[in-house]
Parts: structure tokens; sequence; C-alpha cells
């Protein structure tokens, strides 16, 4: 048995029936600065008599961050197969500020503590990426490339990431997304446009007074994340009521155009004028929230994952950031999955349905576990 499919093996073992010996405990990754140190968890499976491979998760934007349910069921799986999971806290996504300067330095400090720690395998680590985090992790690869700097990273992988800022914004306004000929319409998840809105609105030339509707998205999005609930939920629609009739009378249009009552589609041609109004004022201030584009090349195998059922991301972002990676990376594998939403729960279906989407799943994890095998390229050894 090679060790790619044992540890898939164990992996579904971990699924199933979590090791709850597997305690986490927090990992100092080093200083950000004036701020005070950065921290992680870290999640040390196998034997802890030899160095283990090791693994950077990274959470997405999320109030639980590193302790969010789904994300330790899968870090508690991945640990379970004899490998080291560190999952770095970035406190600006808890509290929903994508700042990606800030969260790219603690993606380095997190990639070299591991690599360093005399309990980890050398070689490098594993970089994973969820949502948010997955271009970013791409991200931080390719620009220590371009500065003539080796990370410590043996491969990289991604998991219902965007390629591209406009089409993601449009999708979560209007729910609509395409790949070559075929066009898809969703039910949006509004809790990736709060964040958006939050974080984008009082750049806009023209918006620099609608800060209160940004903090009022912001506290939706908060809300969201802390009830794990999707924002599409009718139990919202006296928040938003309340955070509404709080706003002055000439911003409440505005925030109706993100925050309508749920069933309701904001329109769509005021939501394509304010996307583009948000896309231009993020790439003009926050260049890295878009950051698929700038990457010249991925000095590792890459591996991109999505759920097709995904509500927040669609998971034609992640075939588009499949072409834009082509010929840029030492080695590519995308999969799209039926079987996880975008938080890694069921996308639901028959027994058939779940079956296939199993199987798939436990292919992707094949693919994504190749990362650990040697650099070189040489072949497994069986065990």
């Amino acid at each position: 048995m090679t060790t790619t499919l044992r540890r898939t093996l164990r992996f579904t073992r971990g699924w199933v029936r979590p090791d709850g010996g597997l305690r986490p405990r927090t990992m100092v990754l080093g200083a950000v600065g004036d701020r005070g140190p950065a921290t992680g968890l870290l999640l040390d499976g196998g034997d802890r008599k030899v160095p283990r491979p090791g693994w950077v998760v990274l959470h997405g934007i999320t109030r639980p961050g590193p302790h969010h349910p789904a994300l330790l069921h899968f870090a508690s799986a991945l640990a379970s197969t004899g490998v080291r999971v560190l999952i770095p806290e970035i406190p600006e996504w808890r509290r929903m500020d994508l700042a990606p300067d800030r969260a790219q330095q603690i993606i380095g400090l997190a990639v070299d503590r591991l690599a360093a720690d005399p309990d980890t395998e050398p070689g490098g680590v594993i970089l994973l990426g969820f949502s948010f985090g997955s271009a970013q992790a791409l991200y931080h690869l390719s620009d220590r490339a371009s500065r003539g700097e080796e990370a410590p990273v043996r491969g990289v992988a991604g998991w219902g990431g965007y390629a591209d800022l406009g089409r993601t914004v449009h999708f979560q306004f209007t729910g609509e997304h395409g790949w070559g000929e075929a066009h898809y319409r969703e039910t949006p998840d509004p809790y990736g446009r709060w964040v958006v809105g939050a974080n984008i609105l009082p750049l806009v030339p023209g918006l620099r007074g609608s800060r209160p509707v940004a903090e009022a998205l912001r506290q939706l999005a908060m809300r969201s994340s802390d009830l794990q609930l999707p924002g599409s939920s009718p139990e919202f629609d006296s928040v938003k009521l309340q955070h509404r009739v709080g706003l002055p009378r000439s911003l409440r249009s505005l925030f109706d155009l993100f925050a309508p009552r749920s069933g309701v589609r904001p329109p769509r041609d005021q939501a394509a004028e304010m996307t583009e109004r948000l896309v231009e004022a993020a790439r003009e201030r926050i260049p890295l929230l878009d950051p698929m584009p700038l990457i010249r090349s991925v000095p590792t195998p890459v591996r991109l994952l999505h759920a097709r059922s995904d509500h927040l991301i669609p998971f034609t972002e992640t075939l588009a950031a499949a072409k834009l990676l082509e010929g840029r990376t030492a080695g590519l594998d995308t999969r799209i999955l039926g079987l996880f939403g975008h938080s890694g729960g069921s996308a639901g279906g028959g027994i058939r349905d779940r079956v296939r989407g199993s199987l798939s799943f436990l292919e992707a994890l094949r693919s994504v576990f190749e990362l650990s095998v040697d650099r070189a390229g040489g072949p497994e050894r069986p065990n």
C-alpha cells in the first residue's frame, strides 16, 4: 500500500471517527510589527519519536477562525494520518477584515516556523488555503519566488477559492456564473457581499460617507458567522430591519442593495454598477484582494478543489483559476466535488449521489496527499 493511499484511508477513518486524543496546542509563530506575536493551533499526529510531515492550513473569513468546528474536524482527520497540522490565526479575518498584506506576513511566519521545527519532516510543508485563503496561499508562494526567496513549501492546495474578484462579487449579488458555453444561476449566500461591502464600500469614490452601512454589513456578517447560519436565512430579516432603521434615510437604499430581505435579489443593473465600483476601488487601494492575476508562477505542485454546490464562491472560479495557472506551476490537478459545501457540510442528494461524491472526494484526497511525496518526483515506496 502506498503512503498516499494509506493516508487517504486514515483520513477517512479520522473523519468518520474523530480522534478525541488530538488536543490542539498553541504554537507561537513570531512577531508581526508591534502587534505582538502571531500564534496558531497545532494538532500533532503520528509517532512523536520521529519527524512528521507538516501542513499549514489557513482558515477563511470567519469569526471562529482556527476554532471553526468544520475546520477543526478536517484538521483532526488530517492529523490522524500521522502529520502535524498548524492553523495560524489571522485576527483580522476573524473581525471580517480582509487585510491581505497582514495575512501574507502571518502565512510566511507559519510556513517558516512549522518547517523549521525539529519535529517536522524536512523538505518543506504543505500549504492549504480555504475560501479567501486559497488565492492568498497561491500568491504567497509566487511572491516569494518572484523575490528570489525559496519558501519551505513542497506543495500548495486551495479549496473553494476564486480567480477573479469582479466575477465573484457579481455572483454574490446575482447568483450568476458560467464556464464556457454553460451558464448557471444560484441563490447566493449574501454573507460574501456583506464582507466585501464592509471592507470596500468606504473606499469607493463618491461613497465616502458610507461607513455606517459598511459597519452594519460587518455586524450582519459577524452574526451570520457566530450563528453558523447562511446569510440567506429568514432569521436575519429582523436583524436587517434593526440595522436599517438605525441608518440615516439617505443611506438606506444603499444598505438595501447589499441586504434586502430574504428571498429578494438586488436589482441586477444596480448590482452590476456597484460591482464595478467596488472592484475598481479594491484594485486601486488593496490590489491583493485580487491576487490571481498577479501570479507569475507557483514553483510547487498545485491542487485545486471546489464544491459544485458552493453558494459563497462558485465552482467555476476554481476552473478559471486552473486556467490561469496552466503552464505556471510544477504540476496542477483540479477537482470539482459534489459532496461538501463551502464550510465542509454535506451538499445533500440521494444515496447514489452521496456514494459517487464520496468516491470523488477520496480521489481528490489522494491527489492532495501526493503533495507529501518527495519533490524530486521519485516514486512512492510501497509500505
